[in-house]
C-alpha cells in the first residue's frame, strides 16, 4: 500500500508519539544501515488468508493452533488457525483499555492494555475467555513478557513494571525500573530484561532479583526503539527506519553488529533461525537474512493490505497483525543463504575467500556441516551451498 501517517499522540495512546528528527548517536558508530537485497526467486511469500477483526490489530501471539490478537478497543480476539487457509473466530474478551500487547503462557493470556495496565485472562477454554485479575500500571502498557510467574510490562513513561503473577487472581507489584525514555517493548531471557525504550534505544536490565532490578548496559540506537527480540547473544531491535542487530554477549557492553535500512517504519521483529521477519508498517512484511549479522540482506517481502504492526512466525507461517486484519502468509520458501558469507547479496570469489579465512582462523562460523569441528566436510558443505546458489 502507499504512504501513511499515524498520529500516535491522538489516534493511538499518548506516550508513543512519533518524533521525526533523529539526532542520537549509535552505541557502536553505525547508522540506519545499508539496504542490501538478496531477493532470490526462491523467496516467494504466499498469502494464505485474511481474517478481518474490528479495531486496530497491534500484536499477535500464536500458541499451537490458536492466534491471540490484541485488537485495541476490541480487546483480545482469539482466532483458530488449525487450517491457516481458513481461520475462524473462537472467542473474544473486551478489555477495559486499548489492547496493545499480548503474550500467552499455560492457558493464560497477559494483555498490555495501555491505560488499563496489565489484564490477565484465562483462555483454557478459548471459546469462553474470562478475566482472572488485573494490575493498573502507572503509565501506558505497550508490551509484556512473562517468565517464571513474573510479568514484565513495558509501561511507557512508567518504565519497566515488574509484577508477581504467580497468583493471577491477585497480581502484586515487585518493583519498577525508571528508564531514560518510554518503555515500548520488552523481551526477557533468563535473568535479563531487554527493553526497547524509544529514543533511549536498548536498555538491558538485570532482573535476577525481580524485586531489585539494576541496569547492566544500554545501546543508544539512532532511531526510536519500538520492538525487540533476543535470540542467543543477539538482540534485534525494530528502530524507526531500520533493523538494528546488537551483540549482547556482554550485556554490560552491547555493541551493534550491523543494521538493515527498512523501507518504512520498523515496528516489531520476530527472529526464527537466521531469518528476521520485520513488521514494517505500510511496507508490510520484510524478510531479512541475518546469518551474517554484519551485513544483513533482504530475502523478500510481502506487501500486506493494511499497516503491519507485529508479526509472529510458527512452522513457516507468518501471522501479521495488520491494523485492519490478521494476515496469514506462507514463508516456507525464504531460507537464508549460508554461502554468502560477506553479505554482498551475490555469491562470488570473495565469499569463498571469506570462508577460507574463517576456516584458517578457527572461527566456528565455518562449521558448515554443524559437527562442532572444522574439516574437509565443511569445505564440501560450503562448496555445495555455493554451487547450489543457496
Amino acid at each position: 500500500m502507499g504512504n501513511f501517517i499515524i498520529n500516535r499522540s491522538g489516534s493511538v495512546p499518548n506516550g508513543r508519539s512519533r518524533r521525526w528528527l533523529v539526532t542520537h548517536a549509535l552505541c557502536a558508530g553505525l547508522g540506519f544501515g545499508a539496504w542490501f537485497e538478496r531477493a532470490s526467486a526462491d523467496c516467494t511469500p504466499m498469502h494464505l488468508s485474511s481474517y478481518n477483526i474490528p479495531g486496530a490489530e497491534f500484536d499477535v501471539s500464536v500458541v499451537g493452533d490458536v492466534a491471540y490478537v490484541a485488537s485495541s478497543e476490541w480487546g483480545l480476539q482469539i482466532i483458530g488457525v488449525s487450517n491457516p487457509a481458513s481461520p475462524k473466530l473462537l472467542g473474544s474478551y473486551n478489555t477495559p483499555g486499548d489492547a496493545w500487547g499480548v503474550t500467552v503462557v499455560l492457558d493464560v493470556a497477559y494483555m498490555a492494555d495501555t491505560d488499563s495496565g496489565l489484564q490477565i485472562i484465562d483462555v483454557s477454554n478459548p471459546t469462553a475467555p474470562k478475566l482472572l485479575g488485573s494490575y493498573n500500571t502507572p503509565g501506558v502498557a505497550f508490551g509484556v513478557s512473562v517468565v517464571g510467574g513474573v510479568a514484565y510490562v513495558a509501561d511507557g513513561a512508567g518504565g519497566l513494571q515488574i509484577i508477581d503473577v504467580s497468583n493471577p487472581v491477585s497480581p502484586t507489584l515487585l518493583a519498577f525500573y525508571k528508564l531514560p525514555d518510554g518503555a515500548q517493548d520488552v523481551s526477557v531471557v533468563g535473568d535479563i530484561a531487554y527493553v526497547a525504550a524509544d529514543f533511549a534505544g536498548l536498555q538491558i536490565i538485570d532482573v535476577s532479583n525481580p524485586a531489585a532490578p539494576t541496569l547492566l548496559g544500554s545501546c543508544d540506537t539512532p532511531g526510536e526503539a519500538f520492538g525487540v527480540s533476543v535470540v542467543g547473544d543477539r538482540a534485534y531491535v525494530a528502530d524507526f527506519y531500520a533493523l538494528q542487530i546488537i551483540d549482547v554477549s556482554d550485556p554490560t557492553a552491547p555493541a551493534v553488529l550491523g543494521a538493515y535500512g527498512t523501507p518504512s517504519y520498523a515496528e516489531q521483529v520476530c527472529v526464527v533461525g537466521d531469518v528476521a521477519y520485520v513488521a514494517d508498517t505500510d511496507r508490510g512484511l520484510q524478510i531479512i537474512d541475518v546469518f551474517n549479522p554484519v551485513a544483513p540482506a533482504r530475502l523478500g517481502y510481502y506487501d500486506t493490505p493494511g499497516i503491519a504492526w507485529c508479526v509472529s512466525v510458527v512452522a513457516d507461517v507468518a501471522y501479521v497483525a495488520d491494523f485492519f486484519s490478521l494476515e496469514i502468509i506462507d514463508v516456507s520458501t525464504c531460507p537464508h543463504c549460508p554461502a554468502d558469507l560477506n553479505g554482498s547479496a551475490t555469491l562470488d570469489l570473495f565469499d569463498f575467500l571469506a570462508f577460507v579465512n574463517l576456516f584458517n582462523a578457527g572461527d566456528m562460523n565455518a562449521d558448515f556441516d554443524g559437527d562442532g569441528a572444522l574439516g574437509l566436510f565443511d569445505f564440501q558443505a560450503f562448496t555445495n551451498a555455493f554451487n547450489a546458489g543457496c
